[in-house]
């Protein structure tokens, strides 16, 4: 069992969002990029790479430019001197960013880091390359905020805007308004997937519609590493065209569902009805949550604290470490041997 001051200090992390934010809207237009670019790239894997995910969905609700995300040490080959790739690591020490970093920088690319520092940050200086620098100290997954409008506020200053200033002053305050409403439904969904999904040994199943496959993805990760749970996501209308037919003939019936829904989109609210009513042949365990806000980002938000917040506070109920993520460590510990072995290097 872990003491309360490791559980208190993620949970007063999560809850700090909105003031995050505002340090960042503070130094909004101090970096610009110059010239022209009709692609954005971004690099970065786990906590980092989501930062991506959410600027792709942001991008194509309204967006100038299309925006592709690389999970991966490897560019792909449309990447070229048109494109405007966006480097991530919070920690800066990320391998499989730095060898994105290496073969970006030999390809002669328009190269944006953004990071804490670390051996990416030196990098960047060293080959005067411009580094988007954000507050240390972090668990990286928690500082979600940072990186995000780190980029939202490079990208409206260089004239490509995603998300305005005022907006994003705006969503400041619609977190700060609800973050203690968002406590107090995350303590009661963290309470149920433990009684519903952890003690009888569920699969943790996240449904959702597009465009909220983002969150969903952001609450499956935050499940797997901060409660230590295996966790499954199921996006409609694409579930309808696959996975549904797995409901046909299952091999076991152990499953509770957490759904997301935005009940501003109709077809999205129908969508995820239906699902319900396929996974009700299956099991009776549901719970929803219906985000708020006044815009895609304002939702994602709030979805992203929901997710956060629940799984720290199930990782309480559970005796476990949010904090301590041992399997990452020794993946991180073999893989530099791992691609040394390869034409990486």
């Amino acid at each position: 069992m872990y003491s309360s001051g490791v559980f208190n200090l993620l949970r007063e992390v999560y809850l700090s969002w909105p003031e995050m934010i505002k340090s960042v809207l503070e130094k909004w237009g101090i970096h610009r990029v110059d010239g022209v670019f009709d692609e954005v790239v971004v690099v970065g894997m786990g906590g980092s790479g989501i930062v991506g995910d959410y600027l792709q969905v942001l991008a194509a609700e309204r967006g100038p430019l299309p925006v592709y995300v690389v999970k991966s040490y490897i560019l792909p080959r449309y990447v070229d001197k048109d494109s405007l790739v966006l480097l991530i690591s919070y920690s800066g020490n990320t391998l499989e960013t730095l060898l994105a970093f290496k073969r970006a920088v030999m390809s002669k690319l328009r190269v944006i880091v953004v990071s804490s520092g670390g051996i990416l940050g030196e990098e960047a200086r060293r080959r005067g390359v411009l580094h988007v620098e954000v507050p240390g100290g972090i668990v990286p997954r928690a500082s979600l905020p940072l990186m995000l409008y780190s980029v939202l506020g490079l990208l409206d200053t260089s004239g490509y805007s995603i998300v305005t200033l005022r907006e994003a002053e705006e969503s400041a305050v619609f977190l700060e308004e609800v973050k203690s409403s968002v406590f107090e439904f995350s303590n009661e969904l963290a309470k149920w997937l433990y009684s519903e999904c952890v003690v009888p040994g569920k699969l943790v199943v996240v449904a959702t519609h597009t465009p909220m496959d983002v969150l969903a993805l952001r609450f499956k990760n935050e499940l797997n590493e901060n409660s230590k749970l295996h966790v499954k996501v199921d996006v409609a209308p694409e579930w309808m065209h696959n996975d549904i037919v797995g409901c046909e003939a299952p091999l076991h019936r152990d499953y509770c569902v957490i759904e997301i829904v935005d009940l501003g989109d109709v077809a999205g609210h129908k969508l995820v009805e239906f699902m319900r009513s396929i996974y009700s042949e299956l099991t009776n365990s549901f719970y929803r949550v219906e985000l708020r806000g006044e815009n895609l980002l304002e939702k994602l938000l709030y979805g992203s604290l929901v997710g956060g917040l629940t799984s720290t506070l199930l990782a309480e109920l559970r005796g476990l470490d949010p904090l301590t993520t041992r399997t990452i460590q020794l993946y991180k510990s073999r893989v530099l041997n791992i691609f040394q072995s390869s034409e990486v290097f």
